[in-house]
């Protein structure tokens, strides 16, 4: 009985820790940025979804006038983007593409 119960208790502990490490996210995990500059916005995302084995997404904002949300990518173009092309990116700071319409960079 003492041997079945110290099995239990070492398959449960095994079973414990590797769901714990499966589980944890790789905050150490770190990627090189894309050059996404001039792409419609859409690839743009794609291309950092990409290179980042899909951990990140990129953060976007307006590049001149009111900000707007950007609901269809295909509608928008990246004028700037930070950190450069082949920098390092991680999920603990997402890259900033700066957009604006298509030919209004």
């Amino acid at each position: 009985m003492k041997i079945h119960a110290a099995r239990l208790v070492a398959v449960t502990s095994l079973l414990l820790t590797t769901a714990v490490g499966a589980a944890s996210p790789a905050l150490a995990d770190e990627w090189k940025m894309p050059d996404v500059e001039g792409e419609l916005l859409q690839n743009a995302t794609d291309a950092v979804l990409k290179a980042s084995d899909g951990s990140v997404s990129p953060e976007t904002s307006v590049a001149a006038g009111p900000p707007y949300e950007q609901i269809n990518l295909t509608y928008w173009e990246v004028c700037a983007q930070s950190p450069e092309a082949g920098e390092e990116i991680s999920g603990d700071t997402p890259p900033e593409l700066e957009v604006a319409r298509p030919n209004q960079c």
